[in-house]
């Protein structure tokens, strides 16, 4: 079996660190930066071409200005300006739209800050700042998930607000599976019709999800999309825990079977789905 997870990339993160945020060895322990599992970054990861940027792990072309539109846009604005950058026919291309939450997360690097880019990146007017996606927060669907790139958190803004726009273009190389998103709606959160709107769920960028994703064996969950098992018991503590708390559950699972549990990465949690496999993809992990 192969010595990475299909389907999900590598968070970009090389330490260890405590509770208290010092930073630890990493030998002995399950944490991220330790194991490292997904897919490994090439090197060069990033092709700039005039006024673009072929990402070498997705096969995403990002505009490498960050910032095209030079200030905040509202979500509507943004998808708008977008439109527009292809009616203009930005960097010689004509299929720029918003990222989907999943691609723009895909940039980020979990070991960087201010911004959350990979070290050496070719972007330029890249501002720390708060980056709409094209994707609508369902539970609230006057929201869209956005991109914090100071930190690259993920949450969701109302519409309404004023973030930035960050464009990409092509199919990609099928790595990043679609968000799963079937539905367009307005600022309001009223369900619009997709065609020509730009929103994730018109455009359906990523991979899509095989039917049927899961199958159940026993105690664990196959998830035929990234390839990862997960424990289906989706609360291994039985309630909250801290960090270590939780990373100490994990490994007392895996002395308990047998098997390599370990907490998911943020980009295994992602995906999304409960507790995940092992780092060598022929074995299981737990949340």
């Amino acid at each position: 079996m192969t010595t990475r997870m299909p389907g999900v990339p590598w968070t970009g993160q090389r330490g260890c660190y405590g509770a208290d945020g010092a930073a630890v060895p990493c030998a002995g322990r399950a944490q991220d930066g330790a194991l490292r599992p997904g897919v490994p970054w090439p090197d060069p990861r990033f092709t700039p071409d005039g006024a673009t940027v072929l990402d070498g792990l997705t096969g995403l072309v990002w505009s490498r200005d960050a910032t095209p539109a030079e200030a905040p846009l509202t979500w509507a604005e943004a998808l708008a300006f977008v439109d527009g950058l292809n009616r203009d026919g930005h960097g010689g291309r004509t299929d720029w739209r918003l990222p989907d939450r999943r691609e723009l997360l895909s940039l980020v690097d979990r070991d960087a800050a201010k911004p959350a880019l990979p070290a050496g990146h070719p972007f330029h007017n890249v501002t720390p700042h708060w980056t709409w996606t094209s994707t609508t927060a369902a539970r609230v669907p006057d929201h869209a998930w956005y991109v914090d790139l100071d930190g690259g958190r993920l949450f969701w803004g109302n519409k309404g607000q004023y973030f930035l726009a960050w464009p990409v273009a092509g199919r990609g190389s099928g790595l990043l599976a679609a968000t799963g998103q079937a539905r367009c709606y307005d600022s309001r959160g009223n369900i619009v019709a997709c065609a020509g709107s730009g929103q994730d769920a018109a455009v359906s960028p990523g991979a899509p999800w095989p039917r049927p994703r899961f199958a159940v064996e026993g105690d664990s969950v196959w998830d035929a999309l990234t390839g990862l098992w997960w424990r289906r018991a989706a609360d291994l503590a039985d309630g909250p825990v801290a960090w270590g708390e939780a990373l100490e559950a994990a490994a007392a699972l895996a002395r308990r079977t047998g098997f390599p549990w370990r907490l998911p990465t943020i980009a295994e949690l992602e995906r999304p789905a409960r507790i995940v496999a092992p780092v060598d993809g022929c074995a299981p992990v737990a949340l």
